[in-house]
């Protein structure tokens, strides 16, 4: 088992996520198995990128214990 930080957008599941936002994971576990667990609904989930310990990842990106997981928006301004 491997357990990685998700900083889980709004409207997301939280029912995975200790209280602390760690979920636990089989080994050989992707990011495509964290983006399930969480329910995202569609139109979030093409609004969001998502990176893996700061570097933008996809789905088939294979995680690893203690990863730290964060979604973001692909349009921003100031």
């Amino acid at each position: 088992m491997i357990r990685v930080r998700v900083t889980a957008p709004p409207g997301c599941s939280r029912k995975k996520l200790d209280e602390r936002g760690w979920m636990e994971l089989p080994d050989g576990a992707r990011l495509s198995n964290v983006l399930k667990a969480l329910r995202m609904p569609k139109l979030l989930a093409r609004l969001l990128m998502v990176s893996i310990n700061g570097a933008v990842a996809s789905p088939d990106t294979e995680l690893a214990d203690g990863d730290s997981i964060a979604f973001f928006s692909m349009i921003s301004g100031g």
